[in-house]
């Protein structure tokens, strides 16, 4: 394996491979498929550059990665494949076993701009998609979601509440409602 790849279509190329690895035909809680959360993450940073869109892809691989050995594996993977610029903004948005998402992860990941740019990104489609939570015994998850992404959006420094613009899936990927 190449250690750093330079061309930025090949570092999407294996930034995607390996998030296929990971997440592979996985499905959220509404049973959308997780890869396609992952791409509409990368192309709500798209603009800001190659590594953005390369970190949004990772951005669930080394948390989601099970088992253990796996987990390694991958780490090991995205170490050799990309610049430490970039494996620094993967490992930021990489929630810790023990950390607290408000006081110890978040505060962590603030750090990175690059983590943060993209945990904008993410927070952002996930209160964005949590509308479609709408059964009745779905509710109360879809309140706490919103509270939560909401709240995370605030602390990255966002008004968290304008952030959310509903989306659908359509045509294997995310789009705003009209």
């Amino acid at each position: 394996m190449e250690k750093n790849i330079k061309n930025v279509n090949e570092m999407i190329k294996r930034a995607k491979e390996i998030a296929q690895s990971v997440h592979g035909d996985k499905k959220d809680k509404k049973k959308y498929p997780y890869m396609s959360h992952i791409f509409d993450v990368a192309k709500r940073v798209s603009h800001l550059g190659k590594k953005y869109e390369v970190v949004a892809l990772l951005h669930d691989a080394i948390e989601d990665a099970e088992p253990m050995d796996f987990k390694k594996e991958v780490t090991a993977q995205i170490e050799v494949a990309f610049d430490e610029e970039i494996v620094l903004a993967i490992k930021a948005m990489s929630k810790n076993p023990g950390e607290d998402y408000f006081l110890d992860y978040l505060p962590r990941l603030k750090a990175n701009n690059i983590a943060k740019q993209v945990k904008i990104a993410d927070s952002s489609h996930n209160l964005s998609k949590a509308h479609l939570l709408n059964k009745i015994d779905e509710i109360p998850l879809q309140k706490k979601l919103r509270s939560k992404y909401i709240k995370v959006l605030d602390e990255l420094g966002e008004d968290g509440l304008s952030c959310e613009k509903p989306i659908i899936y359509q045509g294997e990927e995310w789009v705003e409602k009209k």
